[in-house]
């Protein structure tokens, strides 16, 4: 123990001084200050470490534990999160000496692999916003098992993304929304089956209301409101829950498309009761569908992602495509950023923020607005001056 207050003094005492040293004794740092001073050193600027039991859990069943719970089934998301795990686990094997993926630990991913991994993929020419979302569910994976697993840290929460530059998600003009909807109203013309009377309906609600195409396609029957005014407890990609308004516009569609769809479930259910139907999925596919089976009348991703592909016009359609238009439209006719986040299921209204931005035309011609407004203003002035 030295003196001058031992471990707990932050001024560097030494073991020998001018008063009391020997001569020919060099001064040298008290053993206990070196250690706390190292304790302080790698607390502030190293890499947090888990426990050894932790440590030494297989990286690859951690994984796996995370996407069956997160990334499960076929939606877009899940794909994407099992792709970005995947090739983070591969990555991470190559850079630790060629690793078998299996036999990787909890200890080999680390702030530096991470930051390693997100160099790489920008090197190899990854987009930015690519590169964002690999980030983006390896931060995801380590903060839930950080609250899952005791002792567990986050290698990845003090990455940063790589800078991009903001712009707003594409939509879809006004004009080209009414071709789309009139392209839907002529295929059920052309081709009046069932299909065709569900795409149509599909089309017109994922425009009414900025529904996921995930979302769409797993609402049961049991979720609709009696009069059709809203669809409740919607489960969002952030695994919340929100209530969908149907607007007034879209309620005879949907009614119409419901009394069409009870005609078709008679083929499976000669005498369909309520408490079947509401297990059902608003929007069923009788391709492959079994009546002993209720899961299968469930639309499959591709299948809504065709019924609205056909409907394309100039722009190729896409469920989110539409998803994009409702929040454009939405926040150019209300002016309200928060009313558009609760709208789109949006958590975090900075997600929402991105509806904001402006082209440089855009930019351009609102300055353009603005200083001939301004020209207009003092030559009226100069005219009422000259008048007087």
């Amino acid at each position: 123990m030295c003196s001058h207050g031992g471990e707990s003094s932050l001024t560097p005492p030494y073991e020998g001084s001018d008063a009391g040293a020997p001569k020919g004794v060099p001064f040298a740092p008290c053993v206990t200050y070196t250690k706390r001073m190292r304790q302080i050193s790698h607390s502030l600027f190293g890499e947090a470490e888990p426990s050894k039991q932790v440590a030494s859990m297989r990286l690859g069943e951690v994984f796996r534990e995370y996407l069956r719970f997160y990334a499960e089934g076929v939606s877009h998301t899940a794909r994407a999160k099992q792709l970005d795990a995947d090739k983070f686990l591969d990555f991470l094997a190559r850079w630790k000496g060629n690793r078998e993926v299996d036999n990787l630990q909890v200890k080999h991913w680390d702030f530096s692999a991470t930051q390693r991994f997100v160099d790489e993929c920008l090197r190899i020419g990854e987009a930015p916003a690519t590169v964002c979302r690999r980030l983006a569910t390896l931060k995801h994976m380590g903060r839930m098992l950080a609250e899952k697993i005791p002792g567990f840290v986050n290698p990845a929460r003090d990455v940063k993304s790589p800078k991009m530059q903001s712009a707003r998600p594409k939509s879809i003009r006004a004009s080209e929304v009414d071709e789309i909807r009139e392209r839907a109203k002529r295929l059920r013309a052309d081709k009046p089956t069932f299909k065709q009377a569900r795409n149509e309906t599909l089309l017109n609600l994922l425009l009414d209301t900025g529904l996921r195409a995930d979302e769409v396609r797993s609402i049961k029957m049991s979720q609709l409101d009696p009069k059709l005014e809203q669809i409740e407890k919607v489960r969002t990609k952030g695994r919340r829950f929100r209530t969908i308004y149907i607007t007034s516009t879209m309620r005879p569609a949907l009614r119409e498309y419901l009394e069409r769809r009870r005609t078709e479930l008679k083929r499976f259910f000669p005498e369909l009761g309520p408490g079947t139907d509401q297990k059902l999925p608003l929007f069923i596919s009788s391709y492959g569908a079994s009546a002993s089976d209720l899961s299968s009348f469930e639309m499959s991703p591709k299948s809504v992602w065709r019924a609205i592909r056909e409907c394309s016009v100039d722009t190729r359609l896409h469920p989110h495509l539409l998803r994009h238009t409702f929040a454009t439209e939405l926040l150019e006719s209300s002016r309200d950023i928060r009313l558009v986040a609760q709208a789109l299921g949006h958590s975090d209204v900075r997600v929402t923020m991105r509806y904001t931005e402006r082209t440089d035309e855009e930019v351009a011609a609102a300055l353009e607005k603005v200083r001939a407004e301004k020209r207009s203003s003092r030559s009226s002035a100069a005219g009422r001056r000259n008048r007087r």
